[in-house]
């Protein structure tokens, strides 16, 4: 099949994908025009989630059902489209829009090109910054394979990005390929020599969160770990001051924390950006056993700004699952806490993940070692929901992050949505499509 090359992640990924070419695309329907809005200016697009007490998706929600306020200002809703598959259809059905807005254009929805499948774009991030052997990586990786050979559907667009760059510098709709990119991603050993040098290697320093409270001068921190190495080794204490190793130490492995986490921060920014250019919804699932975000805020709105002005969100997924030490090698079982264990210490590489996805309306799994049953819990969800339209009041696009709010006026009900989008100009995102009753 022929194909036509389009750029697509920008200068950072230096990647370009594959779309099927004008010949290959005639045996197949035309697709459907999106619906025409009564406005001219930016329209903010926003995907929305709504659960019951129990859990359920609520799918019959209205216009009038939904509250949008920008910067704390309410803001009137254009256009609420509803995306999901039709009633009573099994779980993993085609997508179809099943309601719009009123007054939509004759011959926006005709035919069986209305009834045709939504079309997703796939994006399964490796973060080699942060992912070991022995940390859930091979366990991520041949999740990942099924998942692609059992649930990508024809059509659809993937690509696997490894660190900083796309396997293969392109996007594709063939599956065989995409396995076979799954399969040459490969761990970074330097990552786990990193933690065992942070863990094992005297002076021992428990976490990242300790290593960042020590390069911050905590004095009970350093305190902790100096009592803790000259324990380990009182001869070493003797020959150097501990605090002083303790220090040197933490600020060093600080610096390369940090940096790792702007790395993949950049990355993803660098992505999303070149997402922006394709239509269609588009899933981002991260593959990582964390990274901190102390220090790096500013990068981190960055790369949720890009993602919410790409129509993209991301699904964050603990590659560790269970176990979280650096021989992390449990297989698929249920969890199971003692309750005479001692408590959880803070894991503070859960919050960069965490923010990517809360942020932009996905979800974070953690505590799960079986990553093909995360991912199908994945797709479940990016495959139902809301799409709410709305201008604006300030039409200026300055290139501010604009926090946004969505409010649902019943009781008893959960919302997710992303929480902001960068006034940049609108790229050219393809509004789910309204079909014939």
């Amino acid at each position: 099949m022929r194909r036509a090359k389009c750029s697509v992640l920008g200068a950072l990924l230096g990647a370009s994908c594959w779309v099927l070419s004008a010949a290959a695309q005639q045996a197949t329907p035309p697709p459907q025009q999106p619906p025409t809005f009564q406005a001219s200016a930016q329209l903010v697009q926003v995907d929305v989630r709504v659960f019951d007490s129990n859990g359920r998706f609520v799918d019959d929600l209205t216009m009038d059902d939904f509250e949008i306020y920008e910067r704390g200002a309410s803001q009137p809703l254009r256009a609420v489209f509803y995306v999901g598959p039709p009633a009573g259809a099994p779980t993993g059905a085609p997508l179809v829009s099943l309601r719009g807005p009123a007054g939509l254009s004759p011959g926006q929805a005709t035919g069986s090109a209305a009834a045709a499948a939504a079309k997703q774009t796939w994006i399964f991030v490796f973060d080699l910054n942060h992912l070991t052997p022995g940390s859930g990586f091979e366990r991520s990786r041949d999740a990942v394979r099924t998942f692609i050979k059992e649930q990508f559907r024809d059509g659809d667009l993937g690509g696997i990005v490894a660190g900083s760059r796309m396997v293969n510098n392109r996007l594709t709709s063939v599956r065989s390929e995409l396995e076979d990119a799954v399969g040459a991603v490969k761990p970074l050993a330097d990552q786990r020599s990193r933690m065992i040098e942070m863990t094992r290697e005297w002076p021992r320093l428990r976490d990242e969160s300790e290593v960042l409270a020590i390069a911050r001068e905590d004095k009970d921190a350093i305190q902790r770990a100096a009592v803790r190495a000259c324990t380990d080794d009182p001869s070493a204490c003797q020959a150097t001051p501990a605090d002083m190793m303790v220090r040197d130490k933490a600020r060093r492995l600080a610096g390369d924390m940090l940096r790792a986490g702007r790395d993949t921060l950049s990355s993803m920014t660098g992505l999303a950006s070149g997402l922006a250019r394709i239509p269609g919804p588009k899933t981002i699932v991260f593959l990582s056993s964390g990274f901190v975000v102390q220090e790096v805020e500013s990068n981190l709105r960055a790369t949720v700004g890009q993602a919410a002005r790409a129509g993209a969100r991301i699904y964050a997924i603990d590659a560790r699952g269970i176990n979280r030490g650096v021989s992390a090698d449990i297989g698929d079982r249920p969890a199971a806490e003692s309750p005479t264990s001692a408590p959880a210490r803070f894991d503070i590489g859960l919050d960069g993940p965490n923010s990517l996805a809360v942020d932009t309306g996905g979800i974070f799994i953690r505590n799960e070692n079986n990553i093909g049953r995360a991912l199908t819990q994945i797709a479940d969800d990016a495959n139902r929901y809301y799409v709410l339209g709305y201008q604006p009041d300030d039409l200026k696009l300055d290139g501010q992050y604009r926090p946004v709010e969505v409010r649902v006026k019943r009781a008893d009900v959960t919302i997710r949505a992303r929480r902001g989008y960068l006034a940049l100009p609108a790229s050219q995102l393809l509004v789910p499509q309204s079909i014939t009753r």
